[in-house]
């Protein structure tokens, strides 16, 4: 699962009229559907015609009577139920609404990814979100430990992570188990150390072996210049 920027569809599409059952999260994590119009297809994936906007590298749960042949699983059921991620969009200017190429995923949603989640979820090809980030990052390894509040009320869960890239106010991190998504706050502490701070999730995004990254920005102090290397310092 790593498109590149420019892809050609492996599979052809084929035109298809169907009518297809889209659910979905907003940013906010209330869950939506909608009755969508499916306008060609393949083995790999569909356009469709929704009257809602979307963002890329949305997952969206699609459920259609898609013909046999270009199944992947439900081989027998009436109806084919599979995730896919949203790869474009853009404006119908005659039929209103917008046209979305999505890509389907699987019958079970992104590794380490609640059933719908609200957060993106992008890939290799896909722009990284808009951040405007005023500190550069650095390859560096450094243990950190990520706490973030349950929402049943419970206890709250931790993870000790490695960063991938880190910087004065942020690092992307590989998160396996914490329920982090787009706009949650955690905690982020330096195991044995003195380092804490809030930090906020910018963006996740999906590593080539199909693990949830998450872009943080410190938010309350930046990194001590004793864990970052001599070209980082502040």
């Amino acid at each position: 699962m790593t498109p590149v920027a420019g892809e050609r569809r492996r599979q052809p599409r084929e035109p298809i009229r169907l009518s297809v059952r889209v659910q979905a999260r907003d940013p906010d994590g209330a869950l939506w559907e909608e009755m969508a119009r499916c306008e060609d297809a393949g083995a790999d994936g569909l356009s469709l015609h929704l009257a809602r906007t979307v963002r890329i590298g949305q997952l969206l749960h699609l459920s259609l009577a898609l013909p046999a042949h270009l199944r992947r699983h439900d081989l027998t059921d009436s109806a084919y139920r599979v995730y896919g991620l949203v790869r474009h969009m853009a404006r119908d200017a005659a039929a209103g609404g917008v046209r979305v190429g999505v890509l389907f995923l699987g019958a079970q949603p992104p590794r380490d990814a609640r059933s719908l989640p609200a957060e993106l979820f992008l890939m290799p090809g896909h722009p990284e979100p808009v951040e405007r980030r005023q500190h550069p990052r650095h390859c560096l390894r450094l243990a950190l430990r990520l706490e973030a509040e349950d929402a049943q009320g419970g206890d709250a869960r931790k993870e000790t992570v490695e960063t991938e890239d880190v910087g004065a106010w942020g690092a992307k991190v590989r998160a396996a188990t914490l329920p982090a998504g787009t706009g949650s706050l955690l905690r982020v502490a330096e195991p044995g150390g003195d380092f804490a701070t809030r930090a906020e999730v910018r963006s996740v995004s999906i590593g080539p072996d199909g693990a949830s990254r998450l872009s943080l920005l410190f938010l309350d102090r930046s990194l001590p210049e004793r864990l970052l290397p001599p070209t980082a310092a502040p």
